[in-house]
């Protein structure tokens, strides 16, 4: 028990409320980083996240940019939270939310 007599929710609970949060949402562009520099490379443009049957892919103009089991990924929103990393054993990768006025 922690010091206010509650635990901490599990992390698969937080990763599966995020992920059904974001189904469906639009996103600017989503970026790859290399684990090595950190240096992030842009691999699409105006998009749409996917989380349905224990998938996660996102879409943009059309092409699927990225495709990973839900089980094997950790996702956590930017603290801006103008966006989501998804950590996958390959790398990470950011999709950008599509902000609207």
């Amino acid at each position: 028990m922690g010091l206010f007599g509650r635990r901490p929710p599990a992390p698969d609970k937080e990763t599966a409320a995020l992920l059904a949060r974001l189904d469906g949402k639009s996103v600017k562009y989503v970026t790859r980083r290399d684990p090595e520099t950190q240096v992030e490379t842009v691999i699409g443009h105006e998009g749409r996240l996917n989380t349905q049957e224990g998938q996660i892919v996102i879409v943009c103009n059309g092409t699927e940019v990225f495709r990973c089991p839900a089980a094997e990924a950790r996702c956590g929103e930017l603290l801006s939270l103008d966006g989501v990393t998804i950590r996958t054993g390959d790398g990470m990768v950011v999709a950008y939310y599509q902000y609207y006025r």
